[in-house]
């Protein structure tokens, strides 16, 4: 009983959680300040040109100057990207509730969605250009395919995991179908869909970069390709940096949601 009390004590807990705080902020932010320093300190006393790797003064000052000319084609991106994760979401989520639903529609149309999946993007481009042009909505459908994969199968997967006995306990108190969804398949289901939600909100703004790389006209992917070409690399670097906060930012408000909507499931249904 002693060690019972011992163990859930305030202090124990305080401890435990400046242990967690410890192995999970303070060591890795250490291990990024030294290489920070290395970084800064070590390419000019090797001799490294900025042209080929500048050092993160030099990118902070380069953000700082080209911060109006990052931030205007960001939101541009961001424009692209809202448009084609909210396509692969909630196109993703009725296909996979429709399959889930019909043994005959899953087994005629889930081939497709691996067919679909398995085409290299790069080869469609040719299709993007012709039928919707360059820019804008080619880059959506860019983001949209390299997605919607990932939604689909998440959800489908979270679907088919619902326990049939508590499906056949909830009917036996005659409730209806739209009923035995919201209260059984819907709930079962959310650990699977938002593991799908996260990982198409990375492949959908990756895809959205992919896309102004190829066929963009604005965007962040197509500044950074006038960056390379001008040799502007410290310039490039911080429109780098800006994209790795932004899909971490991006990717974080996903898990926030997650965590307020399911609260009683968190880490599992992921399906790669």
């Amino acid at each position: 009983m002693a060690s019972d009390s011992v163990r859930w004590s305030p202090t124990a807990r305080s401890n435990s959680l400046e242990a967690l705080v410890s192995r999970r902020v303070l060591l890795p932010g250490f291990v990024f300040v030294t290489l920070l320093v290395l970084w800064e300190f070590a390419l000019p006393a090797l001799g490294v040109q900025s042209y080929l790797l500048p050092t993160p003064s030099r990118i902070l000052a380069a953000l700082l100057g080209e911060y109006p000319t990052i931030v205007g084609h960001l939101v541009f991106t961001l424009k692209a990207f809202a448009v084609g994760f909210s396509l692969t979401v909630v196109s993703g989520y009725l296909l996979a509730l429709a399959m889930s639903q019909s043994k005959v529609l899953e087994t005629t149309l889930f081939p497709y969605v691996v067919i679909a999946r398995s085409i290299p993007v790069i080869t469609l481009l040719p299709l993007f250009i012709v039928w919707l042009g360059f820019g804008f909505a080619s880059i959506v459908a860019i983001s949209y395919l390299i997605s919607f994969f990932a939604m689909v199968v998440n959800s489908l997967a979270g679907f088919k995991s619902t326990d049939e006995e508590l499906v056949n306990m909830v009917r036996s108190f005659s409730a209806t179908k739209r009923e035995v969804f919201r209260n059984v398949h819907l709930y079962s289901s959310l650990p699977y869909v938002f593991a799908g939600i996260k990982i198409a909100v990375i492949l959908a703004f990756t895809g959205v970069i992919v896309g102004e790389f190829l066929v963009g006209t604005d965007g962040i992917g197509y500044l950074i390709l006038q960056y390379n070409n001008s040799l502007a690399t410290p310039e490039m670097y911080a429109s780098v940096l800006v994209v790795s906060l932004t899909q971490l930012l991006l990717f974080g408000i996903v898990v926030g949601i997650e965590r307020r909507v399911v609260t009683w499931d968190h880490g599992n249904g992921t399906i790669w």
